[in-house]
């Protein structure tokens, strides 16, 4: 597994490096028979270290998680706690993803684009960035993967990435649809199809 780990506003010594290997390498090896990259980036921020984990593994699981803490040990560690709590708590859907053929993960690529916000003028009329009212300035563009599962596997995926939505496309109606966090803690699905 590809491990990659990075410090902003400060140095990440080989000791602390060595850890974050060794501890995403045991947590991998528990849940996933093979994991693609994982990369883990440092960041102080006044008193405290954050602490912001990626791992993707094989059939397009990906997993997102933050921690802080005064000590960087201490906020990998937390977020590390997090990454494997929730996959405790998706492990036999997991398994099933990964040993039962007929409920392998089907991937489609679609494009994903960053958009530049409109701005303002002194009268408070919108202008957009570029001078041009009908294209915005894109700012990166880039390939997202949509899979193929049920709701409820679209709901997990979405929690393990830590988002707060989710497009798939839903095995058994070929749509696609979304699973999205709502304000209230709930989880809200939008599909298409006739209004009532």
């Amino acid at each position: 597994m590809d491990i990659n780990v990075t410090g902003r506003k400060m140095n990440v010594g080989a000791a602390l490096t060595s850890h974050v290997e060794e501890r995403l390498e045991t947590i991998a090896d528990k849940y996933f028979s093979r994991t693609i990259d994982a990369s883990t980036t440092f960041v102080k921020e006044a008193h405290l270290t954050r602490v912001d984990i990626s791992l993707h593994a094989n059939q397009g699981i990906s997993l997102q998680a933050r921690g802080e803490a005064d000590d960087p040990y201490a906020a990998f560690e937390d977020a590390a706690e997090k990454v494997e709590k929730q996959l405790r708590r998706y492990k036999r859907r997991l398994k099933n993803h990964h040993h039962t053929p007929h409920r392998e993960v089907a991937m489609e690529l679609a494009r994903d684009t960053i958009i530049a916000p409109e701005t303002e003028d002194d009268d408070g009329n919108e202008q957009a960035v570029n001078g041009h009212d009908d294209q915005p300035i894109i700012i990166a563009e880039s390939k997202k993967e949509i899979p193929r599962v049920s709701v409820g596997d679209a709901v997990m995926l979405m929690d393990l990435a830590d988002a707060n939505a989710f497009v798939f496309r839903n095995r058994k109606s070929e749509a696609l649809e979304v699973v999205y966090r709502r304000q209230d803690g709930n989880i809200g699905w939008i599909s298409p199809g006739t209004a009532a």
